[in-house]
């Protein structure tokens, strides 16, 4: 727990400012004002805006051009708003099918080894700017999550490096893919994290046509020239009984947002531990290819949820997972600190003894929350990058963001009955992006994805070259069946 230090500051600058115009001293009295602009600051309700989406369906993109692997295995439909990649896992063994991806990638895009480095470089060094070129410890971390997959994941990486892989080796920046880059590409989350998220869902209680829906927006950085907003991709993993729609990025084959076949949607929310956690890979494993693992094994969002909380001790951090099908919408609080993470007291002077306890959850509506964190409307679950059960709520998870944010949610839905899938859109819409305050749509949303479980489809809003726009475009991706 960091110490106050407010009062101290305050009580220096007083006795600065009365040394300054002690008794007998004219002070400021010639002291002249700089011109300055006009002031910044606007009433708060100047936040809202008014989206009207009733009676207007999303967009539905045809494709420009389609590419296909030499084999079948891979097939690219290149849209005007991100790309729609069809993986057939029932033709082809994992390696092969890992292999047709990294083929056809370049086809698909040109110039995407110079993007998609520059994009993995631009996390790495937001995450670590002291590294100057070392990155051994990255290596170290990739290499420990490969190492630690299931066979057939790990063939249909070793499948896709290899064939999307350049004339370079290691980590090197040369706007050329490396087989340990291309590697990396599918661990970020686990061995950068570095993302921000938040979740809504409404229960059929709650909404007109009496079915679920829900909604997920993924924040990330979007490059220094939004690059990775020319790489939004739907793939489709299609592998009979454990099929699934995933939403991410071109050749990121890790899980953020996906649905599978039987309607479990999970998205995973980073909760922040890294400052006062101590890391580790060591006998870790990936979270996010644990959610893959259960988006194909499990047909209701309890057992997938139960079973992410069961191994939440061997992944790398703290995250919420939403989970959602049908009938039941639950959030996963992955509590995975170990004793040994935790530092030992005196490591850091500016810090007072840590306190960190506590335990994987599954959340819903029943569950007790921390009373910060206040929910009045049960037809309603909410996620955002911080776990609130009375258990778990931990120093890590106090930033002003995920209050704000929580409490943003809470007064836009609570209460909210017969809600149309266009006024839920208008609501998840409803703040203006151009302000310096906190809000529901940072400037680094990437996506934003809603499952209509009333016509089992999937429709999100694509953040463009351009950045975050007020008034977006929802775009259809079909149906996950």
């Amino acid at each position: 727990m960091k110490k106050n230090r407010l009062f101290p500051v305050l009580a220096a600058s007083a006795v600065v400012l009365a040394s300054a115009a002690g008794c007998g001293r004219k002070g400021y009295d010639n002291f002249v004002f700089p011109e300055q602009g006009p002031s910044t600051l606007r009433p708060v309700s100047d936040i809202y805006i008014d989206n009207h989406y009733e009676g207007t369906a999303p967009t539905k993109e045809k494709a420009n051009k389609t590419i296909k692997s030499d084999d079948g295995l891979c097939v690219i439909e290149c849209m005007d708003s991100y790309f729609d990649v069809t993986l057939d896992y029932e033709k082809g063994t994992p390696e092969q099918v890992g292999a047709a991806y990294g083929r056809t990638i370049p086809l698909a895009y040109t110039g995407y080894a110079e993007m998609c480095e520059g994009y993995i470089y631009e996390n790495i060094k937001a995450v670590f700017s002291h590294l100057h070129g070392d990155y051994s410890g990255i290596k170290k971390r990739t290499d420990a999550f490969y190492n630690a997959l299931p066979d057939d994941y790990k063939q249909e990486l070793n499948g896709f490096a290899e064939a999307l892989k350049g004339d370079s080796e290691g980590f090197i920046e040369d706007g050329i893919i490396s087989r340990d880059e291309a590697l990396l590409m599918q661990f970020i989350p686990d061995v950068l994290r570095n993302t921000a998220c938040s979740a809504l869902s409404a229960d059929g209680k709650a909404t007109a046509t009496g079915e679920r829906i829900t909604a997920r927006l993924l924040e990330w950085q979007l490059g220094s020239d939004n690059q990775i907003c020319r790489a939004h991709t739907l793939v489709h993993m299609k592998n009979g009984e454990k099929s699934f729609t995933s939403l991410s990025y071109l050749g990121f084959l890790t899980i953020l947002t996906a649905v599978n076949n039987d309607g479990v949607m999970l998205g995973e929310l980073d909760v922040g531990s890294g400052s006062m956690v101590k890391y580790t890979c060591e006998n870790k494993t990936s979270y996010t290819y644990g959610i893959r693992y259960a988006l194909e094994n499990f047909t209701t969002a309890r057992e997938a949820s139960e079973y992410l909380a069961a191994n939440a001790y061997s992944y790398p951090y703290c995250v919420n997972v939403l989970a959602t099908d049908k009938n039941e919408a639950l959030v996963a609080e992955l509590f995975t600190v170990r004793e040994d993470q935790l530092p030992e007291p005196g490591d850091d002077p500016d810090e007072e003894e840590i306190t960190i306890t506590g335990a994987p959850v599954v959340r819903d509506s029943s569950v007790e929350l921390h009373r910060q964190y206040s929910w009045e409307d049960s037809n309603y679950i909410c996620a955002v990058n911080c776990f609130v059960t009375k258990q778990n709520l931990m120093d890590i998870s106090q930033a002003a963001n995920n209050l704000i944010r929580w409490q943003r949610y809470k007064e836009l839905f609570c209460g909210k009955k017969d809600i149309t899938l266009d006024r839920f859109k208008e609501l998840m819409t409803c703040e203006s992006t151009d302000n310096d305050l906190d809000r529901i749509r940072s400037d680094g949303l990437v996506h934003m994805f809603i499952a209509d479980y009333s016509t089992e489809t999937m429709q999100a809003v694509l953040t463009g070259a351009d950045g975050v726009e007020d008034s977006p475009e929802f775009i259809d991706l079909g149906s996950w069946k």
